[in-house]
């Protein structure tokens, strides 16, 4: 394998990566936003943050991507809340909310 090949499977690679990280990432959205709105808290920026990506197994053994997203919210509209979203593959894994104050 020359190093054009090599050059052109790493790039190839990343590409891949950023393509389906995008997907997830809007699916997380979508998931967070609902998650939000179940709650009874406004989810803001309408957007999640990338925060880590890891390999882990899932329930049938198989390898998959793990990503790890944050997201903020607020309750009384005065102040920010962080929440975390974890998803594995394309599916949600995880959500959760920092403890906020209740609207009153």
């Amino acid at each position: 394998m020359n190093e054009s090949t090599v050059v052109l499977l790493v790039l190839s690679l990343l590409g891949w990566l950023w393509w389906d990280s995008r997907g997830v990432a809007e699916r997380a959205t979508i998931a967070a936003r609902g998650y939000c709105g179940n709650a009874g808290v406004t989810f803001l920026n309408d957007t999640v943050a990338w925060q880590k990506m890891r390999l882990k197994r899932n329930r049938q053994g198989r390898m998959q991507l793990q990503r790890t997203y944050f997201f903020e919210f607020a309750s009384d509209m005065q102040q920010r809340y962080r929440g975390q979203i974890i998803m594995l593959g394309k599916k949600v894994e995880s959500v959760s909310l920092d403890v906020f104050r209740a609207a009153e």
